[in-house]
């Protein structure tokens, strides 16, 4: 057992014993990677804990229930990228801990309806149950959520979008405006994500796992696109960051063109035509450093 280990092994012990003693509190569930059997935990992974309780915002931003638990060296109350409110928290040693903290009445609800949270599919481990209820939210299997087939609307907006923000960075990099540039990118990235995702069902079926956030990317998309998303990113310099740019747009058009094809939506090429030759022509001028 390593020193990570070590410490989540101890820290879900002490939670526990808090939790369990602590009337407020009616359930704690493990998610995340510390829960998985497929793509499990490493030494670098951090605990994920959803805690339902009766007062959960002032457990969210009490911390002193938190300190007796581990030498903390930064904590912050934060959201999930769903919205929901959730506490950061940096122990010594570099172990992270996020805990989200929500109304026991959600959980109530869960089990009403005899819904699973979607974030349970992939793992999910109980800590606290004191009303007896974990079993009527639990998942059948670790297996995800299947996403519905992209429909035409979705795929559009996602191209436009990809183009709209193309554009904008292109202007940018004239100006000589590199952070700006650089900033937007990621905007960029997440869309060209998107279709990445879309791209690998398409070809591989609506069922195929292509888990979350890229995670695990280079397990899920082909050795060829993985070669072309090496070029989409550059240095802080206008010929470099010109050259990514339009490396990420060759990559975007590929893929969202066969995406369309495999699905039978319209491509707008239309779109793409106008905007890669704006920013060909309008970017011509541009030299070596």
């Amino acid at each position: 057992m390593n020193k990570a280990e070590d410490f989540y092994k101890s820290f879900e012990r002490d939670f526990t014993l808090w939790a369990e003693k602590t009337d407020d509190i009616r359930a704690a569930f493990v998610v995340g990677s510390r829960s998985r059997t497929d793509h499990p935990a490493d030494e670098w992974s951090d605990l994920d804990i959803i805690l339902y309780a009766h007062n959960n915002d002032y457990y969210l931003h009490n911390t002193d229930w938190l300190k007796e638990l581990g030498n903390i060296w930064v904590t912050f109350a934060y959201q999930t990228s769903g919205g929901e409110p959730e506490r950061l928290t940096l122990f010594e040693g570099g172990y992270q801990v996020d805990i989200v903290f929500l109304p026991s009445q959600n959980l109530y609800s869960l089990v009403r309806d005899r819904r699973t949270p979607d974030n349970f599919y992939r793992g999910v481990r109980v800590l606290v149950d004191k009303d007896n209820v974990s079993s009527f939210i639990m998942p059948a299997g670790s297996k995800p959520v299947s996403a519905p087939p992209v429909d035409e609307g979705a795929f559009v907006q996602i191209v436009n979008m990809f183009f709209f923000a193309a554009v904008y960075i292109a202007k940018q990099i004239i100006r000589g405006e590199l952070w700006t540039a650089k900033a937007r990118e990621s905007e960029l990235r997440q869309l060209l994500l998107n279709m990445l995702e879309w791209h690998a069902k398409a070809l591989h079926g609506d069922d195929y796992d292509v888990w979350h956030s890229g995670r695990f990317l280079h397990e899920w998309v082909d050795e060829g696109i993985l070669q072309e998303l090496k070029n989409t990113f550059s240095g802080y310099d206008v010929t470099d960051s010109l050259r990514g740019l339009l490396a990420s747009i060759g990559l975007f058009r590929r893929i969202a063109v066969e995406t369309a094809d495999k699905y039978g939506l319209k491509y707008p090429i239309d779109t793409d035509k106008h905007i890669t030759g704006w920013i060909i022509k309008n970017t011509g001028v541009l030299k070596d450093d």
